[in-house]
């Protein structure tokens, strides 16, 4: 069940899963009979079945280039501020090879 306002982007839905007002959910699995309430915000991670997601949880969703001069998005979302610009594809390979896993049940 998708509520108002959710953003679900690249993931793998189980069955009877409900996403809460205003969640975002990128690129993530959620298992069967999972649910999160309102205005969750989860990317690159796994969350197994029968899960209960807590409103306003974040759950990884984002991880800055520590290494950088600057964390700001400017370093690596440059379309959002000079649209002739592409984003950095690796900084985002590396957040996806990092999941947050989370088992069932939890």
């Amino acid at each position: 069940m998708l509520h108002p306002n959710v953003d679900v982007r690249n993931s793998k839905v189980g069955h009877f899963v409900e996403f809460g007002e205003g969640t975002r959910n990128v690129e993530s699995t959620i298992g069967d009979y999972s649910y999160t309430d309102r205005y969750a915000d989860i990317a690159y991670s796994k969350i197994g079945q029968f899960s209960n997601i807590a409103a306003f949880s974040r759950i990884n969703p984002s991880e800055h280039p520590h290494h950088r001069a600057s964390l700001h998005h400017f370093m690596y979302r440059s379309s959002y501020y000079w649209p002739e610009e592409t984003d950095e594809e690796a900084l985002f390979d590396w957040r996806r090879s990092r999941p947050v896993k989370i088992g069932h049940d939890t």
